[in-house]
């Protein structure tokens, strides 16, 4: 009977930073359990550069110091030369993730349960295949929940034959003002002709993949593109609330990734932050560790508070583009935002129904 060192459930961006920031230079046993296959996933993980993601500076495949936020009506732009927006592919993170010093087995099955046996556990897969380790990192979460928002999205990787895009500057959301939906275009121009367009919805439902398409191609005819390549696509969904499930009591069972919290739930920003996360769990002999300030989680509490009981088109989040320049705006997204921007996004938002949000 192998011992493995530890058990990684999941080898998404957190299980694979586990696997490469925790026990990459170790010569450890490791175990991981994802039923997906890993090597035909190829989507694209956006975030401003921070501090502790400069060491992953070198994977960066585009990075962008200008972005705009708009509608049919008013285009905001900002600038930011010292903390670009960045993205990273899944295939580059999984290519550094699995290039360590330790044995890593995968095993392509689903964990069905597991249980602790002295002082390691038993995990049995749904095959009844029983498997052991000294610890375990659990990355399984809940992406949809009753009467919750959630992020959902569908984005396609094109080439046109012209010279089409303006590489310089992203757009970030482009709100096309839907009756009763937030919907956006999210554009990422990685040359003059080839872009990730995507289209994103905040609402409680997923919805048919047509739907995020017809939207990409009328958002193309408005810009002149009628005709392009689609080389690949991505979707996903993205939950805007606390999915975080207990803490453990047993100090070797690790809830990481959206499990553990890492997720910024009002803007659905995960990458970065769970690679925060398990710098921090690498720095402590804790199994759990916030991820996001206290002020940052109630603030964004009362946001999607707001989200779920307001009828809102994009205008909130123009204004508070509006009223903030690129640097506070960037730090605001990536949970790093001082006192003072905080009162400037508070007065940003529509007086009486952010205040019914405060005490919902």
């Amino acid at each position: 009977m192998k011992i493995h060192k530890a058990a990684i459930i999941g080898l998404g961006p957190s299980g694979l930073a586990v696997n490469k920031l925790i026990y990459g230079n170790k010569d450890d046993e490791i175990i991981a359990f994802e039923n997906i296959d890993i090597h035909k996933r190829d989507n694209y993980f956006g975030f401003w550069l921070t501090d502790w993601m400069k060491p992953y500076e070198g994977l960066i495949e585009k990075k962008w110091n200008k972005w705009e936020i708009n509608n049919k009506n008013l285009k905001i732009v900002h600038t930011d030369n010292n903390y670009p927006y960045c993205v990273i592919s899944f295939k580059i993170w999984k290519d550094f993730c699995l290039s360590t010093k330790n044995n890593l087995h995968l095993v392509s099955k689903k964990v069905k349960t597991y249980h602790p046996v002295k002082n390691y556990y038993k995990i049995i897969t749904e095959d009844n295949i029983e498997h052991f380790a000294e610890k375990i990192y659990d990355s399984r979460s809940k992406k949809e929940k009753n009467n919750e928002l959630i992020q959902h999205f569908l984005g396609i990787n094109i080439k046109t034959t012209s010279n089409t895009f303006n590489d310089k500057q992203l757009t970030l959301m482009h709100f096309t003002e839907d009756n009763n939906l937030l919907h956006f275009i999210y554009l990422l121009p990685f040359s003059h002709n080839r872009a990730l367009v995507e289209s994103t919805v905040f609402s409680k439902e997923v919805l048919n993949d047509d739907w995020y398409r017809d939207k990409i191609k009328k958002y193309l005819k408005q810009k002149s593109i009628n005709e392009f390549k689609e080389f690949s696509y991505e979707k996903g969904v993205i939950p805007m609330f606390f999915s975080a499930e207990k803490i453990q009591n047993d100090p070797n069972i690790f809830n990481i990734g959206l499990r553990g919290g890492a997720c910024k739930p009002s803007t659905g920003y995960a990458f970065s932050f769970l690679i925060k996360q398990i710098q921090l769990l690498k720095k402590t002999n804790k199994n759990n560790v916030n991820v996001h300030h206290f002020i940052e989680r109630k603030m964004d509490k009362v946001f999607i508070n707001y989200l779920k009981n307001n009828n809102e088109n994009g205008s909130s989040f123009i204004k508070i583009a509006k009223n903030l320049n690129g640097y506070e705006f960037q730090k605001f997204m990536m949970g790093q935002s001082s006192l003072l921007t905080k009162l400037k996004i508070i007065k940003s938002m529509p007086k009486i129904p952010f205040i019914k949000a405060v005490f919902g």
